[in-house]
């Protein structure tokens, strides 16, 4: 079996931008790159998993999201490094949104803090969960972390406020904090330091 590492998207590998779903508004932070490739080198598995509620609200279309994703995945190749998975939860629970997609607006199993994207990844890619890690910087991250068997870091580069968040403060702690994702990596791979 495999160790990944499990990365959240916004707010871990680009600036956080409420309700992003623009190709211009998408930023990376300019490390991240760099510190997904120690993820490579280091021999773990460099898996995204990313609630989108911006296609289950109406605010992006799923082709809007692919052209983000290949903006994201161009600059991590550029680097060297590379993206071994890439999951993605379009779904969001809560109604009332003009332009929602109706079909989208379930309480599904793969919106985390649910372990379902992890859980999925896990199976396709035969990953020991209890030898992996999920980098997130809310702690709804953290929850679906520990759901899934994993060790967790939270991160403080984000900006996450969404009410799953909110509900899960001060109920679910990471393993360890870190100040960004090249942070995060080093505490990783230097044991925890």
């Amino acid at each position: 079996m495999r160790r990944a590492i499990f990365l959240d998207r916004d707010g871990v590998i680009n600036y956080h931008v409420s309700n992003l779903s623009k190709e211009e508004q998408f930023e990376m932070f300019p490390y991240s790159p760099s510190a997904i490739k120690r993820i490579n080198d280091a021999g773990y598995l460099a898996i995204i998993a990313t609630n989108q509620p911006v296609i289950a609200k109406g605010f992006c279309t799923l082709e809007e999201l692919e052209r983000i994703h290949d903006k994201m995945l161009q600059a991590i190749r550029s680097a060297g490094a590379r993206i071994d998975g890439l999951y993605v939860c379009p779904h969001h629970p809560e109604k009332g949104f003009p332009g929602e997609i109706p079909e989208l607006k379930i309480d599904c199993e793969c919106r985390k803090p649910k372990p379902g994207m992890l859980l999925q990844a896990a199976k396709e890619h035969d990953i020991d969960l209890a030898s992996s890690w999920m980098i997130g910087d809310s702690v709804v991250d953290v929850a679906a972390g520990k759901a899934a068997g994993t060790k967790t870091v939270q991160i403080r580069s984000g900006g996450n406020s969404s009410k799953a968040e909110r509900e899960l403060i001060g109920k679910v702690f990471p393993d360890i904090y870190a100040d960004n994702i090249e942070d995060a990596i080093s505490k990783i791979l230097g044991g925890h330091r």
